[in-house]
């Protein structure tokens, strides 16, 4: 009895939590469409190209299609990107110039230099901009000024007056990530967009970061049913495994209940057929009589015992068979038991992927940062951390379009996964940034081997939409070495890669 119960305990904790898992996921399904609905009131009217993209994607998500989101979510991207490409025209400038009292010759001036800017932002000089920031400006001031600009989309999304305007929208996007009561199973993913949306990131960071959000909505949505559905199913079956016990328990009290009056009643009959005899044989002069009398006695006693027996082996028959049944339920039970503990095995792994790269993602290297920190305090050998970021990856995003930049990440991780030792370990940290730990290799090794990785990524030759697309990588390659923490030594590895990208980027320098 007390392994039933102990059984029944297991499986109610197992319901508990996967009621908790559901919740949570539910939860944070409706905080993130509650932004996508949001985001697409607040940037409805900016931009009649990208309206149309923007209704159909709030009424997805007021559906609540996951399919369908994620679908829409990459015809937002795309819309974007257009409008981005066709706001490098120079026919707003132009008409904005013309409005003020610059003359014709500097208003081509601007439109040009304009022009020339747009079509390679990163070849920019510091003259040049600041030439077109006078003609901007002259043609301002001649004018009638500026009309007061329109709130900011993040400014409007959160309800902030236009005395807020000058707040960048990536922070405010930051500021509106921390108000939602993340779930832990999202919290590392949260924190990647925080230092996308960061200092160090571009000021259109939020744009992909959005698109980001959509994507995991989609994602978690998708684990909660599968595993809302498991268990509603798992539980389902449980309940009814128990009832039938319980019906088998009862059944067997019943029947035992059965046997002990049977057996009253054996009882009763042979004591009644006992004093039957012994008054026929005390009364009975006859010989003949009383040995009629005896015979018919015996043969009512017989018959008493023999239903008695046929009644206890149809009991015991009937209760077999229910064991048997019971038992093969039983073994079912437990596969199913055994089924969902897979599933949800599983889908902590996923959990610790990445789903773009297929690498381990943030959650996973924390857990195995840990591991490696613990081991090399112990044992003492060599451990290195190196830091990778895309250089120049922004461009590839605006040029080819955020998905030819998807399928660019996915090739560099398996790159340089490639050249890594059974032992070694990478994760994509976030955005275009890779961490590796190279575990047992000394200083001489850990460089060889980054810069075999830079030289490889350098050679895989990628191509979008027909073109050659250049990828290089910029490192920070540093030593675990006396008392520092992960924290401290990812911070050293961290300022190594910001050197590297100041020394001409495409290197790797060690900290």
């Amino acid at each position: 009895m007390g392994s039933s119960v102990d059984w029944r305990r297991r499986y109610t904790e197992i319901a508990d939590r996967q009621e908790r898992d559901a919740k949570a996921h539910a939860e944070a399904e409706r905080e993130l469409t509650r932004l996508i609905m949001r985001l697409c009131v607040a940037v409805s009217g900016l931009d009649p190209a990208v309206d149309p993209q923007l209704d159909r994607l709030r009424r997805i998500a007021r559906e609540g299609e996951s399919a369908a989101l994620l679908e829409q979510s990459g015809a937002i991207s795309d819309a974007l990107l257009r409008a981005s490409e066709a706001r490098k025209r120079p026919g707003v400038l132009r008409r904005l110039l013309e409005r003020g009292d610059l003359v014709r010759r500097e208003v081509d001036e601007a439109v040009a230099l304009w022009s020339e800017l747009a079509a390679d932002p990163a070849a920019a000089s510091d003259p040049q901009l600041d030439r077109l920031a006078a003609l901007v400006q002259s043609g301002l001031q001649r004018g009638d000024g500026p009309s007061q600009p329109r709130p900011g989309l993040l400014a409007r999304l959160v309800g902030r007056g236009q005395g807020e305007s000058d707040v960048a929208p990536n922070q405010m996007l930051i500021s509106l990530l921390d108000t939602v009561d993340w779930p832990d199973s999202l919290s590392a993913e949260v924190d990647v967009f925080r230092g996308v949306l960061g200092a160090e990131g571009p000021d259109d960071a939020w744009v992909g970061v959005v698109r980001q959000i959509s994507d995991l909505v989609v994602r978690a949505t998708g684990r909660a049913q599968a595993n809302a559905l498991s268990t509603e199913t798992f539980l389902t079956e449980l309940n009814q495994r128990l009832e039938e016990l319980d019906r088998h328990m009862l059944g067997e009290v019943a029947r035992r209940e059965d046997s002990r009056r049977s057996g009253e009643t054996l009882g009763q009959k042979m004591d009644s057929e006992v004093v039957s005899l012994s008054e026929s044989l005390r009364d009975t002069a006859d010989l003949a009589e009383l040995q009629a009398s005896v015979i018919a006695s015996l043969d009512r006693m017989h018959k008493h015992v023999r239903t008695h027996v046929d009644d206890e082996s149809a009991r015991r028959e009937k209760a077999e068979s229910e064991a048997a049944g019971l038992r093969k339920q039983m073994r079912r039970l437990e596969q199913d038991s055994f089924d969902l503990r897979r599933q949800v095995a599983q889908t902590y792994q996923e959990a610790m992927c990445d789903a773009l790269t297929g690498l381990p993602n943030r959650r996973a290297y924390d857990e195995r940062i840990a591991q490696e920190h613990a081991r090399w305090r112990r044992f003492g050998d060599p451990l290195a951390l190196l830091v990778w970021d895309v250089d120049n990856f922004k461009q590839v995003n605006d040029t080819f379009g955020h998905k030819s930049g998807d399928r660019a990440l996915a090739m560099i991780g398996k790159t340089l996964q490639a050249q890594l030792r059974e032992t070694d370990f990478i994760a994509r940290y976030g955005g275009e940034e890779f961490v590796v730990l190279l575990v047992g290799a000394a200083k001489e090794d850990a460089c060889r081997l980054a810069d075999a990785m830079r030289r490889q990524v350098e050679s895989i030759g990628l191509h979008a939409n027909g073109q050659p697309v250049t990828t290089t990588l910029s490192g920070g390659l540093c030593l675990f070495g006396g008392e520092e923490t992960p924290e401290a030594v990812f911070e050293r590895a961290d300022a190594a890669l910001y050197k590297a990208k100041h020394q001409g980027k495409n290197c790797v320098v060690v900290g």
